[in-house]
């Protein structure tokens, strides 16, 4: 890596503060298509069909073919794609029979979705702390969570890590509590040969636009059981599943079964021609992603006060969703993390902020203040995040700097000014406004 006052002309000022950016945009933008999604999408608009919810026309839709693909992919027997990931969990949730009375483990680090969706069912989050090295789900936190009323511990796969899926198992196995693995940002990670979502007894995806795997908006349910398979298609379908017998041109491709009162939460043939095209390139992505940010780690480390992500070595494949440094605030004049990240976003053009808020502190997170609730839990003290004390997550969240994966599809050039960014902003912490 050349220094920077080598490689610009301005090394002494932060861009923040009027001196000259290391770059000016020009990055890899995301999200990206191939010539395979307008092929495709070309087929749907000629093809008559364009949901599951439409009539049969003799030829297989895109989602039967995604669907057998992306189960292939994960190692999988069963895939259900639907409109959102929000969706996924509270199928999923549902087709565990969780509902009131019930608690969900929920990691105190993660998007709130995680949370809120435990509330549409009527259960209670029960937010746990988090592993410093991988920011993911603590098992022991989980362990100590554990009461009569657990129904499930949802563990969510963050930033570029997996949560220990080796303790966590068994700790599900103990209890005989089932496991829902949230992979909305894991497409592709494996832990020890196998791939994030086929280790629980459910596994859920994103497909929302900045996913490595996106369609803009969407998700799946995955599982290898067959009684949750079945469940979980009526819930996606009103009650309702792809038929199992031979239908006749123009005829529903749905069968009425109503083993449960489901909703409508597919997607239509367009995402999945796009999803298809994406699953196409995404292990090539992957490959490059980690590529890079090995090359970065490296680069990085010539740099004090600067820690990364330490995945489990069972982790044997990382898929990044974000890209995550920690930094030491005493390197960096005490200044805090969003003072860093708004220098480094002005050197290089791209966004770069902190980790997810905890969710005992997040400002989108407060069920205890939404009266709407209250006809369906007695004691809003209950659902109350204020109540969970998550110090590590808070820690975490205070020093970890986040950017995009496009980022991570640049060139080797593009990941030196990077780092080339970060030794001007620490050399220059001090001059920078204090919050």
């Amino acid at each position: 890596m050349e220094t920077i006052s080598t490689r610009y002309n301005d090394p002494d000022t932060l861009a923040l503060n009027g001196g000259t950016s290391i770059r000016n945009g020009n990055w890899p933008t995301w999200p990206q298509y191939g010539s395979m999604a307008l092929d495709l999408v070309r087929q749907v608009f000629d093809g008559g069909r364009w949901a599951v919810s439409g009539t049969w026309t003799g030829q297989c839709p895109l989602e039967q073919t995604f669907a057998e693909q992306f189960a292939e992919f994960l190692g999988v027997k069963y895939c259900i794609p639907t409109d959102h990931c929000s969706s996924a969990l509270v199928m999923s949730m549902k087709s565990l029979g969780i509902g009131p009375g019930d608690e969900v483990i929920v990691p105190g680090l993660t998007w709130v979705a995680c949370a809120s969706t435990v509330l549409r069912v009527g259960a209670i989050p029960i937010l746990v702390d988090i592993e410093p090295n991988t920011l993911c789900l603590s098992p022991e936190a989980v362990e100590s969570a554990i009461t009569t009323r657990t129904a499930a511990i949802l563990v969510v796969h963050l930033y570029s890590a997996m949560a220990n899926m080796d303790k966590l198992t068994a700790i599900s196995q103990k209890y005989s509590i089932p496991l829902i693995e949230d992979c909305a940002q894991a497409h592709g990670a494996r832990w020890s040969g196998q791939r994030a979502g086929s280790l629980g007894i459910i596994g859920v995806f994103s497909m929302q636009q900045g996913k490595a795997l996106t369609c803009g908006e969407g998700g799946a349910a995955v599982t290898s059981d067959p009684r949750l398979f079945s469940l979980l298609e009526q819930l996606r379908n009103d009650g309702r599943r792809l038929a199992k017998t031979p239908r006749v041109v123009g005829h529903m491709h749905l069968e009425e079964v109503g083993e449960v009162i489901g909703a409508n939460l597919a997607m239509s043939e367009f995402q999945l021609a796009v999803l298809l095209d994406g699953l196409n390139r995404l292990e090539e992505q992957n490959k490059t992603r980690a590529s890079r940010a090995i090359y970065l780690d490296k680069c990085l480390r010539e740099i004090s006060g600067l820690e990364f992500i330490r995945p489990h070595h069972q982790n044997d494949e990382r898929a990044y969703y974000h890209y995550v440094v920690r930094y030491e605030p005493e390197s960096f004049a005490y200044k805090s993390v969003e003072a860093i990240c708004r220098a480094l976003e002005a050197e290089l053009g791209f966004w770069v902020h902190p980790a997810y808020r905890p969710l005992n502190d997040h400002p989108l997170y407060r069920p205890h203040l939404d009266k709407n609730l209250a006809h369906t839990f007695a004691d809003l003290k209950s659902i109350n995040p204020t109540r969970f004390e998550l110090p590590e997550a808070s820690r975490q969240h205070k020093r970890s700097i986040l950017f995009h994966h496009s980022v991570l599809l640049g060139s080797l050039l593009d990941m030196d000014d990077i780092a080339t960014a970060f030794e001007k902003v620490q050399r220059l912490s001090s001059t920078l406004p204090d919050d």
